[in-house]
């Protein structure tokens, strides 16, 4: 990359990344929302609104090298143990004369732990706040004290309650988890029984995708909610609720999963059982669920949500503190290539062999670093 040209505008790839990816047919998300369901989301409304808007940064303003601090959810899967390389990564290419020192703290998945994390993050007088919000409620006070210090606040990933930060970098989750419940709904003609699978309780990527799907499935009442359960974005989790589930439930016609690491342990206790697999709304670009689905035939639509936006939110960070006009809402869809929405149709384009099973791409650092990391198949 030109580091004259980084900041002009958000980053973008190059043509090998998007040749290497290949740009899949969109599945359907259905963003024709009804007043209804605006109505009863205030994070529906918060992203339309701000879609729209521009944040004048002039206050922000300052020369470089920059302290930016990065409050991540930390290594407690592979999706944020590869997000923190991509910001490592990302912080050592641009290098020293643009950001001087990349201050970190792993909330280790806990809103708990991240609220102190903040606080202590803050202490250090950092010159902007990357934060990916373990709570939607919980983090957004430390969010408001952050800008009432002066401090400009870049959500990765997830979201908060307050309105009081500079933008947001993610997609639309609303839509995202519309998407997954419509491909479903169109799969079983609108008519069966359905599981819903969703990740952390208390973090909007999980809560929002979760609201999307119900008001989704909620227009068609042939669709039978058989039971909703958190599986926190754990495949040794998500394999017990559904193990669980396999006995409980004579008949399941489809599974909505609000995340990959999650699929791939429904898939597991389908194949212990020697049962045959339902279609599945939750899909990803992850190489051990693309592996399974693969192999078994799936069926199954796919969102995305790479951890390589971390590279778009640091660019956020940059341009805030140089004092550009800033999009309060960026959608990674726009900016990396190839991150849209698929189908099982599409889905070996995004296989590669060579990874590990724990591996959520793009990955936009060296191949090395995957190596050195164990990400890498064996």
């Amino acid at each position: 990359m030109n580091p004259k040209h980084l900041f002009q505008k958000i980053v973008s790839f190059p043509v090998t990344l998007l040749l290497a990816l290949g740009l899949a047919a969109p599945l359907e998300a259905g963003e024709q929302f009804t007043q209804e369901e605006i109505a009863s989301s205030p994070y529906l409304q918060s992203v339309l609104r701000r879609m729209d808007e521009r944040y004048d940064t002039s206050k922000f303003r300052k020369k470089g090298p920059y302290r930016i601090a990065l409050a991540a959810q930390g290594t407690s899967n592979s999706w944020s143990a590869l997000f923190d390389e991509h910001a490592v990564s990302y912080a050592k290419e641009l290098g020293k004369e643009v950001i001087e020192e990349l201050l970190y703290a792993d909330a280790q998945a806990s809103a708990d732990n991240q609220i102190p994390q903040v606080e202590d993050l803050l202490a250090q007088e950092p010159d902007a706040l990357i934060l990916v919000p373990m709570g939607a409620a919980a983090l957004s006070a430390p969010v408001e004290r952050a800008m009432a210090q002066g401090v400009p606040v870049v959500l990765c990933a997830s979201a908060v309650e307050t309105d009081n930060f500079v933008t947001e970098v993610g997609t639309n989750l609303y839509a995202s988890g519309a998407g997954l419940a419509k491909y479903l709904i169109e799969k079983l003609g609108g008519r069966g029984n359905v599981l819903m699978m969703t990740g952390i309780p208390g973090v909007s990527t999980s809560d929002v995708m979760e609201a999307g799907a119900k008001a989704a499935f909620k227009k068609y009442p042939g669709i039978k909610l058989l039971d909703v359960q958190p599986g926190n974005w754990s495949t040794a989790e998500a394999k017990r609720i559904m193990e669980t589930w396999l006995v409980q439930h004579d008949r399941v016609d489809g599974i909505w999963s609000g995340g990959a690491q999650m699929s791939q342990g429904i898939v597991s206790a389908y194949l212990d059982k020697g049962a045959k697999i339902p279609p599945i709304g939750g899909g990803e670009f992850a190489t051990g669920f693309l592996r399974l689905a693969i192999a078994n035939d799936l069926e199954y639509g796919a969102w995305q949500y790479p951890n390589a936006m971390v590279v778009l939110c640091m660019d956020a960070a940059v341009n805030i503190l140089r004092g550009r006009l800033v999009p309060r809402f960026i959608d990674f869809v726009d900016h990396i290539p190839g991150t849209g929405t698929f189908t099982d149709v599409e889905g070996r384009k995004y296989y590669n062999a060579k990874w590990s099973d724990d591996v959520f791409g793009p990955i936009l650092f060296p191949k090395e670093r995957l190596a050195k990391l164990g990400f890498l198949s064996k």
